[in-house]
């Protein structure tokens, strides 16, 4: 077997807020169940080209601009999806598991689909945690700041 591909089903399979993907993305690493003769391997990161060299979007995808954002309107975000996207084998992000010529699974991860995934998927998921906690802190930088403001700002009159 020298292919994945990628159907999509539904809504809940498009990728939300890729960074940089409306853009000038070429390629992205999509999280996906890894199905080899029927068995489900569990989830594994693939790259996935989405442009040609000429900026072209790939056959089989699909990508929309997230639009205009409340801040980090530098970055381009976008809502990417698959409808039959052929990529190749060696396309799979393989440190932990390799899918060799004809079909044969390989990992050396023991346990069970979950585990693989929380090895393959843990920069995913501490960044997410990043992002989430940068929010926090801008929102407490605002909150100072409006607070300052609001102890220096006279509503009436002095006298009243």
């Amino acid at each position: 077997k020298q292919w994945y591909q990628r159907r999509v089903r539904g809504v809940k399979a498009q990728k939300y807020w890729i960074t940089n993907g409306a853009v000038h993305a070429n390629c992205m690493v999509v999280f996906a169940q890894l199905m080899v003769d029927g068995t489900n391997n569990g989830i594994h990161g693939v790259l996935v080209p989405i442009r040609d060299a000429q900026g072209n979007t790939m056959p089989g995808v699909t990508i929309h601009d997230m639009g205009i954002k409340m801040g980090l309107n530098g970055i381009d975000n976008a809502k990417i999806s698959f409808d039959n996207v052929r990529v190749p084998r060696t396309n799979l992000l393989n440190r932990e598991s390799e899918l060799h010529e004809g079909g044969v699974y390989e990992t050396k991860i023991t346990g069970n689909n979950r585990a693989r995934f929380l090895k393959v998927a843990d920069q995913l998921l501490s960044g997410r945690i990043c992002i989430a906690s940068m929010s926090q802190g801008a929102a407490k930088a605002c909150m100072a700041i409006a607070l300052r403001y609001s102890a220096t700002r006279l509503c009436v009159d002095t006298t009243a």
